[in-house]
């Protein structure tokens, strides 16, 4: 997939199961952060214990994190989330060729 594909997706997610969660969680009343200043806030959030997660653990993770929060409408994009993920995620492939992501040395 190119970067042109990989952005539609995300557009696309995007339109398609964010906006209709953001739209119920706003009637809802949920808000994520201050609007304005406010000393008392915080956006620290302890991150998972352990390594990075695998594809098939992100599913559950998301859901299990949003549920304990109490943000059933993202709990059900978890699988959604974990799909788009798995399609956008860099693919290694061989070659003899150097990495771009490699800084040579001399």
């Amino acid at each position: 997939m190119n970067s042109t594909d990989d952005e539609r997706r995300a557009r696309r997610f995007f339109r398609r199961h964010l906006i209709p969660a953001a739209q119920r969680l706003r009637a809802r009343g949920v808000t994520f952060f201050p609007l304005g200043p406010d000393e008392d806030a915080s956006w620290f959030s302890s991150p998972p214990a352990g390594d990075f997660l695998e594809i098939g653990d992100l599913e559950a993770s998301l859901r299990e994190h949003w549920e304990r929060e109490g943000l059933d409408e993202l709990a059900r994009l978890a699988r959604a989330f974990a799909d788009l993920a798995d399609a956008l995620e860099i693919r290694q492939q061989d070659s003899a060729d150097l990495s771009p992501f490699v800084y040579v040395m001399y």
